[in-house]
């Protein structure tokens, strides 16, 4: 959300030549999306000594923060950063830097910290005149004393930053503006509804209509922001209506919620059922709940904390609310069980993230400095033992797993190898079906007068006017052309391989293909289920695949440059995508070919 943005601490201009990859601006622009490109240009620009030690520490904490959601490896750079120096230099750098210490603070259970920074970034934010960071400090504050129970002073925080923030927006035509204050309001009235504060809840409805006209009046949001500021808002207010008593309310807001397009995609539908759940229409809630586990359990991992809450929770309720006690003792079993996993899991990744963390000089020195004092003879004779007892144990461990892997590995190869067959199947399918499209479109041009046209409509054989067709239905035919003309741009894209530009023109396209840039987005929103941007990026990692099993004398450098990647961003986003490496894949499909040859021989 807008309050892990950066709002203006950004670094000076580049000088000195400096390649405009290698500037803050850049690397912040890119810190969202491509956080591991950001990450490789820090360490090339850290190497070449191209930033400060300051800048880069604070750059590191922003690309963490941002892109990974890695808040204690943020705030580790955060507090290096904070300790330079150079920090003093640049008040607007360092409210950033204090913004981003508070918030991870918070994230991390440290509400003293959290407490502390806010006390300072308010002090140094009157003084800077920034009403934007003021906000931002009291909206945190008052996140963390909701935490402490502290619900008085909470609010009072909440309502000094959301006064701040209205008076910024009135003055400020950015949607960035709007969107913060409708972000901070909507805070605000979630956590008034958890203590069941439900009426004051219902009566910040107006406040957050207000910013969404805001946002929705902005002339710079981006396409689709408004929609699904209005499904948040819908979600949002429709339990409150009706834990407040006004059913007809909350019924239609309910119908509006329904209407809306983010709420009716699959990805969407989810944001129904706190609604359908506060309405005690519980078998439909369920059956949207198991609609959206399915689409989970199919699409990602679903051993995290938000498939406990909401989803789980979602489940839990609606089975509380028929008074069925087997479903609702099933539901609390699977609960309990994710829980522990996932507790298990945290300490795995802190130690993980503690570990990339301690790479840095200054804690290197501090490990070792720890291991001088705890290195006696007793310990180091005891470890030997231990290790001699458990090593073949390891062993025997390792090579099972390695076993493990190797099938997984093959696994995953011929799923992949099936994959791209498929793909090529459609693509080929697709051209075909163009070409009749084409076909038709000709044949429709020549028809003879009297004929019904491709238009829907009939022109008579005295050459008067055309008359409509009865019975057409106008929604039908523009989503059906709309379908078309997706394919045609998705077909246009493969066999033209845009994807491999590094700078894709999507307003030169969009003009190509005769239509606006706001409608190619949305095409790809609506149909592809995602971002532009993301399909394109999908399209390069599937063009890997093929190039990996046509050409295997190649190296993997050279898949990843004709791919428009880096070596290192290739692998990770390659490894994440597929879950298996671009040299583990090569090497199966190399031995799944060599059986092959083999076999026919």
């Amino acid at each position: 959300m807008l309050l892990s943005a950066c709002h203006s601490g950004h670094s000076d201009p580049a000088t000195g030549g400096r390649d405009s990859v290698y500037t803050a601006e850049y690397i912040e622009k890119i810190s969202f999306e491509e956080p591991e490109k950001a990450l490789a240009l820090l360490d090339t620009a850290e190497e070449k000594r191209l930033f400060t030690p300051f800048e880069t520490n604070m750059l590191r904490c922003l690309v963490n923060h941002n892109g990974f959601s890695r808040y204690r490896t943020a705030l580790f750079y955060a507090r290096k950063a904070y300790a330079d120096p150079e920090a003093r230099k640049h008040p607007d750098k360092l409210l950033s830097l204090l913004s981003y210490m508070a918030e991870d603070s918070h994230t991390n259970g440290d509400y003293a910290a959290s407490v502390r920074y806010c006390t300072e970034g308010l002090e140094l934010a009157k003084k800077q005149g920034s009403k934007t960071y003021e906000a931002d400090f009291h909206v945190t504050w008052a996140k963390t004393l909701m935490l402490m129970a502290q619900h008085g002073e909470a609010f009072r925080h909440f309502d000094i930053g959301i006064s701040l923030l209205e008076e910024e927006a009135r003055k400020n035509t950015s949607y960035h503006a709007w969107d913060e204050l409708f972000y901070s309001v909507g805070l605000k009235l979630s956590a008034l509804y958890e203590i069941d504060r439900n009426e004051e809840a219902y009566a910040m409805f107006p406040q957050m209509e207000e910013a969404l006209k805001g946002l929705e009046a902005s002339k710079d949001a981006p396409d689709g922001l408004a929609e699904l500021r209005q499904a948040e808002l819908l979600a949002l207010i429709c339990p409150v209506a009706y834990a407040t008593g006004r059913k007809e309310e909350g019924d239609r807001m309910y119908r509006l919620l329904e209407a809306n397009p983010v709420a009716s995609t699959p990805d969407g539908e989810y944001i129904r059922i706190p609604g359908l759940v506060a309405a005690g229409r519980f078998d439909e809630a369920l059956r949207y709940v198991y609609r959206e586990k399915k689409l989970l359990q199919e699409n990602t991992d679903t051993v995290n904390w938000d498939y406990i809450n909401p989803h789980l929770q979602a489940e839990l309720e609606a089975w509380q609310g028929k008074g069925n006690v087997r479903e609702v003792a099933r539901v609390q079993a699977a609960m309990l069980a994710l829980t522990d996993t996932l507790r298990q899991r945290e300490r795995t990744e802190d130690a993980l993230e503690w570990s990339e963390v301690y790479e840095s000089e200054e804690k290197d020195a501090r490990i070792k400095e720890e291991q001088q004092k705890s290195r006696t003879a007793w310990m180091i004779a005891g470890s030997i033992g231990v290790l001699l007892i458990i090593s073949g144990g390891f062993i025997v461990a390792i090579a099972r797993k390695k076993r493990e892997i190797a099938q997984k590995n093959d696994t995953l190869t011929a799923s992949l190898n099936e994959m791209t067959g498929f793909r090529k199947a459609f693509f080929r399918k697709q051209e075909e079906v163009i070409a009749l499209q084409e076909q038709v479109r000709l044949l429709a041009s020549r028809l003879p007068m009297g004929e019904k046209t491709e238009t829907g409509t009939e022109t008579s054989d005295s050459g008067t006017e055309p008359k409509p067709v009865a019975d057409t239905k106008p929604e039908q035919d523009n989503a059906a052309n709309d379908r078309r003309l997706f394919d045609r741009i998705q077909y246009e894209i493969e066999k033209r391989e845009l994807f491999l530009l590094k700078d894709f023109d999507k307003e030169a396209f969009a003009k190509e293909m005769n239509i606006s840039t706001r409608k190619l987005g949305r095409l790809f929103t609506v149909f592809a289920k995602k971002p532009l941007s993301d399909y394109l990026h999908d399209l390069r990692l599937s063009y890997a695949l093929t190039l990996l099993h046509d050409h295997p004398n190649w190296t993997i450098d050279a898949v990843a440059e004709k791919c428009g990647l880096s070596l290192r961003t290739f692998h990770r986003l390659f490894t994440k995508k597929f879950s298996i490496t671009p040299q583990a894949y090569r090497e199966n499909d190399q031995k799944t070919e060599n059986l092959s040859i083999s076999d026919n021989q």
